[in-house]
């Protein structure tokens, strides 16, 4: 059972609060969506590259700039249209594709896209179902295993570890979807973590982890790997070999035509180093 939350909202009157109305229960929703209605909004005021450094500025994680860097050159190297994200905010992957399409001149029809996603929160698929009349779009909540099949595939490593079958989960993303990206967090041995919210954490074993790799057509690239008493953290970019290779060449291309743009290079995390997996198995063991 999760803790009682709350949310306040007033004035800062000389250095003192002064609260107008307190909204106790299960606010957690509440607070979210003004984030990304917020963030919604900063990235709708985006025109094209010269607005990077203001929308940098100003969405709430910086870090989501490089994450949906990846998934937009993703589905440009993907024949297949559809994504599917585990733990949507599909109403916010949308619009990020739309910024990268300005930022490098490249045409995207996201209505021709499938977007497909799952969340435990009922306000979350609500408000994504009704955002988006013009696209196709379905939201479930829980896992559609059978929408991961062929798709561009995406997760927060937080939400897969809230799940307690994870492994199994991701095994049947690494055998089905197209592609994809994630991070995520393993343990030498299998470790569940108990949280004061009253949820759990299901962290792998690096054996069960490593295990559910296909061996055959299939590529998978590791960086910003992390190391830290029982746990190490990665994050992983996946798929098909050609889609994989079609998605590295993307990069590099970018990489070439923006060279003198260190802005750009440091907020994408443009010079990332990708790792394969004999030197990930190398790294952590």
């Amino acid at each position: 059972m999760s803790l009682k939350t709350y949310i306040e909202f007033g004035s800062i009157i000389r250095d003192k609060k002064v609260i107008y109305q307190k909204k106790t229960g299960d606010m957690y929703d509440a607070y979210m969506m003004s984030r990304y209605f917020k963030d919604l909004y900063i990235l709708n005021l985006f025109k094209n590259k010269n607005n990077l450094k203001n929308l940098h500025k100003n969405i709430h994680h910086v870090k989501d700039l490089k994450i949906n860097f990846i998934n937009f050159l993703l589905i440009c190297s993907s024949n297949k249209r559809r994504f599917y994200e585990f733990g949507q905010t599909l109403f916010e992957k949308i619009y990020f594709m739309k910024v990268f399409s300005r930022i490098f001149d490249k045409k995207i029809n996201l209505k021709k896209i499938s977007w497909v996603g799952n969340d435990i929160s009922k306000m979350f698929n609500f408000f994504c179902s009704n955002f988006y009349k013009g696209y196709k779009l379905k939201v479930f909540s829980t896992p559609n295993y059978k929408s991961i099949n062929k798709s561009t595939f995406f997760s927060k490593g937080v939400t897969l570890l809230y799940e307690k079958k994870n492994i199994s989960l991701l095994k049947y993303v690494f055998n089905n979807a197209e592609c994809g990206s994630f991070d995520f967090s393993i343990c030498k041995n299998k470790k569940i973590k108990q949280l004061s919210t009253g949820y759990k954490l299901h962290y792998p074993s690096i054996k069960e982890f490593i295990n559910i790799i296909p061996k055959k057509n299939f590529n998978i690239y590791f960086k910003n790997i992390k190391k830290e008493k029982d746990y190490i953290y990665f994050e992983i970019i996946f798929g098909k070999k050609e889609v994989i290779n079609k998605y590295l060449k993307l990069l590099e291309n970018i990489k070439k035509n923006n060279l003198r743009n260190n802005f750009l290079k440091r907020v994408l995390n443009l010079d990332a180093n990708f790792k394969n997996l004999n030197y990930f198995i190398n790294k952590i063991g």
